[in-house]
C-alpha cells in the first residue's frame, strides 16, 4: 500500500469527482494529439500547456468542459484517464472514490458505452492492487439533453452493472433546464436496480431546485449550495437523511460563490446535514482534496472532529458493496 495512505489519520473518500473533469494537461495534449485535435489544448490550457485555464462562470465552464470531453474516443482513452486519476488520488491519500462518467456524453458523440466501461473497470483493480485506492463508477445522464437521452443512459448502465463496478446513476449538467421532477421516474428506476442515485442541484439553481432534487427521489445531492441560505430546505435534507456532495473549491471556480469563505459548509454541519468534501473537476480547477479540507479548516473552521466525521459520514452515504464497505471501515478506524 503507498505511504501516503498509511496514516488512516489522512484517509479521504471522494464521492463527487468526474473521470472528463480529471485529465491532467499532459494526458489532454497527448489525446488531442491522438485524435488530431490540436485546438483543444490551445483553447483550454496556458500557454506553456501547463494548466487549464481559469473560466468566467458557469456557461463558459460548460464549454471548456465539451472542449475536453471531445478527446475521449476510445476505451484506451477512458483506461489512461482513470490510471490517471487513481494515482492522483492515492497521492492525496483517497481510499475510495466514486467517480462519475458521462454516460450520456458517450451516446451524443456516438461512442459505445459497454466497451469503454470495460476499460474503466479493468483500470480500476490496477489501481486497487498498484495504489490502494477502490474507484466504483456513477453513470451520469445530462439534465439538459432531456429525459428520453437520460433513460438510454439509464440502460446502458444497466447492461454494465456492478459487473463492471457500476453502482450508481445521477443526472448532472444545467440544473436550470428541466425540473428534478422530471427524473424522479427515472431515479426510481435505478433504485429498484440496487443503483444508488444522485442529482446535481443547488450549484447555479436556487434551494427550490435542491427541494425538487430531495423530492424527485436523490439519495445525494452534488453540490447543495444554495441550500445553505435556505434553514428550510436543510431542514428538509437532514430530515430524509439525504446526503450533500460539497464542492467549495469547484463552487468558487465556477463562481457559485464569490469566495471560499463564503461557502456554507458550516451552515451543513449546524443543521445536521450529513455531507463530505469533494473537487469536483480536480484538474480542470487546480484542485486537491487534501487542500480542500486544509482551506475548510483555515477559512472555514472545519474541526478535526468534524472531518472524521464527514469521512464516516460519506462511508454510510456511499454506493460500495458491502465487501468494500467493510474495507473501507477497517482503513478507516484504524489506528483512531
Amino acid at each position: 500500500m503507498p505511504e501516503q495512505i498509511r496514516d488512516r489519520r489522512r484517509a479521504l473518500l471522494e464521492l463527487h469527482v468526474h473521470l472528463e473533469g480529471s485529465l491532467s494537461p499532459e494526458l489532454l495534449r497527448a489525446l488531442a494529439e491522438r485524435h488530431g485535435q490540436p485546438g483543444v489544448p490551445a483553447a483550454c490550457l496556458t500557454p506553456d500547456g501547463s494548466r487549464y485555464l481559469p473560466v468566467a462562470g458557469f456557461a463558459q465552464f460548460l464549454e471548456r468542459y465539451k472542449a475536453v470531453v471531445s478527446v475521449l474516443r476510445t476505451p484506451r482513452d477512458y483506461h489512461e484517464a482513470a490510471l490517471g486519476l487513481g494515482a492522483a488520488l492515492a497521492g492525496q491519500g483517497v481510499i475510495y472514490a466514486e467517480v462519475t462518467v458521462g454516460y450520456g456524453v458517450m451516446h451524443r458523440l456516438g461512442v459505445a458505452v459497454e466497451p469503454v466501461q470495460r476499460a474503466l473497470h479493468e483500470a480500476a483493480a490496477q489501481v486497487a492492487q498498484q495504489q490502494g485506492v477502490r474507484m466504483l463508477w456513477q453513470a451520469d445522464a445530462v439534465r439538459q439533453w432531456g429525459v428520453d437521452a437520460a433513460w438510454k443512459a439509464l440502460e446502458a448502465a444497466l447492461r454494465c452493472g456492478p459487473g463492471l463496478g457500476v453502482v450508481a446513476f445521477g443526472v448532472g449538467g444545467d440544473e436550470t433546464a428541466l425540473p428534478a421532477g422530471d427524473f424522479a421516474p427515472l431515479l426510481a428506476a435505478a433504485a429498484r436496480e440496487g443503483f444508488g442515485t444522485t442529482l446535481h442541484a443547488g450549484e447555479t439553481g436556487g434551494p427550490e431546485s435542491v427541494r425538487e432534487a430531495v423530492l424527485a427521489g436523490a439519495q445525494r445531492i452534488g453540490h447543495a449550495t444554495a441550500a445553505g441560505g435556505a434553514p428550510e430546505v436543510l431542514a428538509l435534507m437532514a430530515g430524509a437523511g439525504v446526503f450533500a456532495e460539497l464542492c467549495p473549491g469547484s463552487n468558487v471556480a465556477t463562481g457559485a460563490v464569490a469566495g471560499f469563505e463564503e461557502h456554507p459548509l458550516r451552515a451543513f454541519l449546524a443543521a445536521g446535514v450529513p455531507c463530505c468534501l469533494n473537487t469536483d473537476d480536480p484538474a480542470l480547477f487546480g484542485l486537491c482534496l487534501r487542500r480542500e479540507y486544509g482551506r475548510a479548516r483555515e477559512v472555514l473552521g472545519l474541526l478535526e472532529i468534524e472531518e472524521r466525521r464527514m469521512q464516516q459520514q460519506a462511508l454510510t452515504a456511499c454506493f460500495a458493496p458491502t465487501g468494500i464497505r467493510a474495507e473501507i471501515e477497517t482503513l478507516l478506524s484504524t489506528g483512531s
